[in-house]
């Protein structure tokens, strides 16, 4: 990119900046970015080679205190999923590389502490299996999720319906999955919640709107008990959309109002995330770049965080922590000084319906010189664990793009 005067952002963060560039020396060399003493500073790892380039994230969340994320390796006989987990153990990080062969990695997702995945092996080809993910960055012996959820919707001809999972939670013992069928490609037509105490489907397609498309769908479960399905119906071409949600009862998972919660204006929200803690609630990016957060109840969406949409504040995951909500998110820096770009990581913390917040922990991430080939390849991810967030970060050698560095780092929540 080129040189510009910086942003206010910009010149605000220069001095934190100027401490992480001393930080990222020793992160370019494969060691933590910052000293285990530092109280509150962020630290990160530099891995060469992990990503592979021009491949998308299959799968990012946290599972047995790990922050996880997978990328698709190969095609053919010798596709696999790569997966990389870190976790700070006292002051060090520990990163962890494992891969799962013979894996098809969409859909793919983290339930409870459980990849869940298709086979792609030649014996059970399209099966669905899980994994679990272990405390030590190691997978587990997968096996055949008991009760395949997507044998339960007619498969038989002509009434093939498509049938694929689309989110989980784990409810006791159980894992409960929202499914869509299709009889036309292109279109949702068919909605199932499987599976109830009984072993059944539940029906719900009349939520559909054949005018939209359907997107981010999610499942959640508070401390109470109360089971929650969101999704975004978005336009047809376009990234933008109206969020909805629908209580479902966990035995039944049968809807509980006749209609669906709808988010209040606007209806141009983007990325949203489905939270929950003594009750679940939608965090989401909107196109004027802020953070919003609304739930079900509520007459107006509270504003978490302030962007511009030339510079958006981009959300990377929410979670609740001692019954207060906190928000981590993005946003592109323009500096004007050497590397002349960052990527700042902010997490804010408000009360539980996200207001009165307040910055409680931040990284800019310049891990390389401003002559050196590397450049960030966007978006990030992230994931909330015990203690802080973990954040991975994506460089490629413009001049090689076969040649990668991969950032995984640890930002401390603060009290």
């Amino acid at each position: 990119m080129t040189r510009k005067t910086a942003t206010r952002a910009g010149l605000a963060v220069l001095l934190a900046w100027t401490a992480t560039v001393l930080l990222a020396a020793a992160a370019a060399d494969g060691t933590t970015g910052a000293a285990a003493s530092a109280a509150g500073k962020p630290t990160w790892l530099v891995i060469p080679g992990f990503w592979p380039s021009g491949t998308g994230t299959e799968v990012v969340g946290s599972a047995s205190g790990r922050g996880w994320i997978g990328f698709a390796k190969g095609d053919g006989e010798s596709l696999s999923t790569i997966l990389g987990s870190l976790r700070r153990v006292g002051g060090r990080l520990s990163f962890a590389k494992a891969v799962l062969p013979r894996s098809q990695q969409i859909p793919m997702m983290i339930v409870g502490s459980n990849l869940v995945y298709h086979s792609a092996d030649p014996g059970t080809l399209g099966e669905l299996r899980t994994a679990p993910l272990l405390a030590n960055g190691s997978v587990g012996t997968s096996g055949a999720v008991p009760d395949d959820p997507e044998s339960i919707p007619p498969h038989e001809y002509p009434r093939n319906y498509h049938p694929g999972i689309r989110a989980a939670v784990q409810v006791g013992d159980r894992f409960v999955w929202v499914l869509t069928g299709f009889r036309t490609t292109g279109r949702t037509d068919f909605m199932w919640a499987c599976c109830t105490s009984a072993g059944e489907l539940s029906d719900l397609s009349r939520f559909i709107d054949h005018n939209r498309v359907m997107d981010f769908m999610q499942l959640g479960r508070d401390t109470k008990g109360r089971l929650w399905l969101a999704w975004r119906d978005t336009y047809f071409r376009k990234s933008w959309g109206a969020v909805r949600m629908v209580e479902l009862d966990p035995d039944t998972l049968a809807p509980r109002t006749p209609k669906t919660f709808v988010a209040p204006p606007p209806d141009s929200w983007i990325r949203p995330k489905l939270v929950c803690g003594d009750y679940c609630r939608i965090v989401v990016s909107d196109l004027g770049g802020d953070i919003f957060t609304w739930a079900p109840g509520e007459r107006s969406a509270t504003r978490m965080s302030l962007g511009a949409r030339q510079n958006p504040t981009t959300l990377l995951d929410a979670a609740f922590s001692s019954g207060n909500l906190v928000v981590a998110s993005e946003k592109f820096l323009q500096l004007h000084r050497p590397p002349w770009n960052a990527v700042e990581i902010s997490l804010v913390r408000g009360d539980p319906r996200g207001s009165h917040a307040r910055r409680v922990g931040s990284a800019v991430l310049a891990p390389f010189a401003a002559t050196s080939p590397f450049q960030w390849q966007p978006p990030d991810d992230a994931t909330f664990v015990p203690g802080g967030l973990v954040f991975f970060a994506k460089y490629y050698n413009f001049q090689k793009d076969t040649q990668t560095r991969f950032l995984a780092g640890f930002l401390p929540l603060a009290g």
